[in-house]
């Protein structure tokens, strides 16, 4: 195993600094959010718990998961042009999971085939897009909604039907 020179190591802990300080930035940001505070609320749990819940950028096959109340995301988020914009709605859905996974809520009896039918998620989602809603506009949300169906091939009147509910109409 190679050894990492000095200038590697602090190369390296000057990018961990920066993600430290990326994370405690959306923590703020989504603490202030009202959809995220109406959760927390819902859930019967302090919103200040945002400040320990872990949260970390990793090498992931999805956008971000939650396990064992553990937030994990994409560390490729951080290549966008503006991570913190684009990684902060995945924060609020996974702050959703969490909630879930803190109450015991995330055990669901509804076994469903597809992502998009099981409560735990479609709730997460629905959060997630409120808050794009409310920190980016409309038509962001509207777009968004349209990518996550097509990426899970959902057409026809099954995909009115899922807009409508990921929209909240």
């Amino acid at each position: 195993m190679q050894k990492l020179s000095q200038r590697h190591l602090r190369k390296i802990s000057k990018l961990e600094g920066c993600i430290d300080e990326l994370i405690n930035k959306m923590r703020a940001a989504v603490k202030k959010d009202k959809t995220v505070a109406d959760k927390f609320k819902e859930y019967h749990i302090s919103l200040d718990d945002i400040d320990t819940v872990p949260v970390c950028f990793c090498d992931l096959e999805v956008s971000a998961k939650t396990k064992d109340k553990k937030i994990y995301l994409n560390k490729n988020m951080l290549s966008k042009e503006n991570p913190f914009e684009f990684a902060i709605p995945y924060l609020a859905h996974e702050l959703v999971h969490y909630l879930q996974q803190s109450t015991g809520k995330n055990l669901t009896k509804n076994k469903a085939d597809d992502y998009l039918d099981k409560p735990t998620e479609m709730e997460a989602f629905q959060t997630q897009v409120e808050f794009k809603k409310e920190n980016e506009d409309e038509g962001q949300a509207e777009e968004y909604v349209d990518k996550l169906l097509d990426y899970h091939n959902i057409g026809g009147r099954e995909r009115k039907e899922k807009e409508q509910e990921l929209l909240g109409e």
